[in-house]
């Protein structure tokens, strides 16, 4: 019996000690991007030419030099987008460059010196539109492997956009009577409604103390406040359900807050962050088209529930938009894309003095009320 035991003891350590050593031969030094272990994505906001400085890491100290050899790979943004839901284009050629081919981490250290991508020129870049520029890490000079999750870093570019946005000072609004019973609102199965505003002041006179924000009363509204929160809480309420923000809003700070319904869950965001969401597949289509008080309007659902806030960038859809649609964007979109409905900028009267609506639908906003005031020189995307 106790030989049995031995040999058993004997055999666990053998087994032990094998799986260590397999251990010991699975493990090498790696080099990837600097940054990239949680995303391989990173941000630049521009406004013209600008550099990024970019370095390479090895997973331990180095004890000879090794180079590490890079190139941008545009042929890398159509896969991106087809993995991930974008719609990202390439730069625009001669609109870039990388300062040197090479990353070089010096003997002793983990870390490359910086090298430096550049946005020479934005003359050829197209007004909103996101650009991404791939760089990737081909080889090292010691052929020490590269990390494969994170051999290329997706240079996101979002272009810093100037416009001019409405004060509505809880004086006037904006209505759409072409919505009214128009049939590519009604019944809709999914909806994304969306808005950039900074508020002024929350309501606090007024029982209920409600701040409209987009939509349509009773049927699919964003607002701020209600009796069953505080006015500077943002609500969504309709066809039975509510949704309240975990969010406490300030004044004077600029906020992207959308409203998405798949058909079978409905979605608060604020600034492409989850605030809320209920099961809405037992709930009746979505009707910006019902006539009820007026139908659906901006900074405006009924009477004493006007809104004392600045707004840009309206926009209705009838399809539910990814989160990272919503972040991307925030500041324009393409007035033809998929399933935009309603895109009204807030920027300007035509010549009809109406809101255009960006899509060619035909669906203008009208300015009601008095006080109203232009506010401009409006940054988007607000980079601290």
């Amino acid at each position: 019996m106790k030989k049995n035991i031995i040999k058993m003891a004997m055999m666990a350590l053998a087994v032990m000690t094998a799986a260590a050593c397999q251990k010991s031969i699975e493990f090498q030094d790696v080099v990837y991007f600097t940054g990239t272990e949680l995303s391989p994505v990173t941000y630049m906001y521009i406004e013209g030419p600008a550099t990024l400085g970019l370095s390479v890491s090895s997973s331990s100290k180095l004890s000879s030099e090794v180079s590490i050899s890079a190139s941008i790979d545009g042929a890398a943004v159509e896969a991106f987008n087809a993995a991930n839901g974008t719609a990202y284009k390439m730069l625009p050629a001669g609109s870039y460059s990388l300062s040197s081919p090479n990353f070089v981490i010096a003997e002793g250290a983990a870390v490359s010196e910086p090298v430096n991508f550049e946005i020479l020129s934005m003359d050829d870049f197209e007004e909103g539109v996101q650009y991404c520029a791939p760089i990737r890490l081909n080889s090292t000079s010691n052929g020490m492997p590269v990390l494969e999750a994170s051999r290329t870093i997706y240079v996101v570019m979002n272009q810093i956009i100037t416009t001019t946005g409405i004060d509505l000072n809880r004086s006037a609004y904006v209505r759409f009577p072409s919505i009214i019973n128009n049939p590519e609102f009604h019944n809709m199965s999914a909806c994304t409604m969306e808005i950039r505003c900074k508020v002024d002041a929350y309501q606090t006179r007024t029982n209920p103390y409600i701040s409209s924000l987009i939509g349509v009363e009773e049927n699919f509204l964003l607002r701020f406040g209600d009796i069953s929160c505080k006015p500077e809480q943002l609500q969504y309420a309709g066809r039975g359900a509510s949704i309240t923000s975990k969010t406490t809003f300030t004044t004077g700070v600029w906020y992207h807050i959308a409203v998405v319904d798949n058909g079978s869950n409905l979605t608060v965001y604020v600034n492409g962050e989850v605030e809320g969401e209920v099961d809405s597949s037992g709930k009746n289509p979505i009707d910006l088209a019902w006539e009820y008080l007026d139908g659906f309007h901006i900074g405006f659902s009924e009477r004493g529930r006007m809104i004392d806030a600045t707004m840009s960038e309206a926009r209705v859809w009838n399809r539910a938009l990814s989160p990272v649609e919503l972040v991307n964007n925030q500041c324009y979109v393409d007035p033809q894309s998929e399933g935009l409905l309603g895109y009204w900028r807030l920027d300007g009267l035509n010549d009809e003095g109406k809101f255009t609506d960006m899509t060619g639908r035909g669906n203008h906003g009208e300015l009601s009320g008095s006080g109203s005031e232009w506010v401009e020189g409006l940054k988007c995307p607000i980079v601290d």
